[in-house]
């Protein structure tokens, strides 16, 4: 018996990969947007806690601590809202392309 004819033994053939429509645009890194928000509103922060009167009760450093968390929480809010906003600029600047599939697909 001639096992190349057998067809339980030949592998399936399976159709080729289509190509696949995607769009391509230069997306922003979200973290160094909200790192960059926290560090100008600590450093907003500080200059605010030097440069405002000083307190006979409270030290300057404990003012530029307790400021500093307050500020540094909306600066990552602001750097937030910027990110979605450039986001959203970059997405519409975008343009389509054709993506083809190279290689093996992937079987589970």
């Amino acid at each position: 018996m001639d096992s190349s004819n057998n067809p339980s033994n030949t592998p399936e053939h399976e159709p080729a990969p289509q190509n696949i429509e995607v769009q391509v645009y230069a997306a922003p890194k979200f973290w160094p947007f909200m790192g960059v928000g926290a560090l100008v509103g600590v450093i907003i922060a500080f200059i605010s806690a030097y440069l405002g009167p000083e307190s006979a009760e409270i030290s300057r450093g404990s003012v530029a601590g307790f400021l500093a968390v307050g500020f540094a929480f909306v600066g990552v809010l602001v750097a937030g809202i910027v990110f979605l906003v450039v986001d959203r600029i970059t997405r519409k600047k975008g343009r389509r392309a054709l993506a083809v599939p190279m290689g093996e697909p992937e079987h589970p």
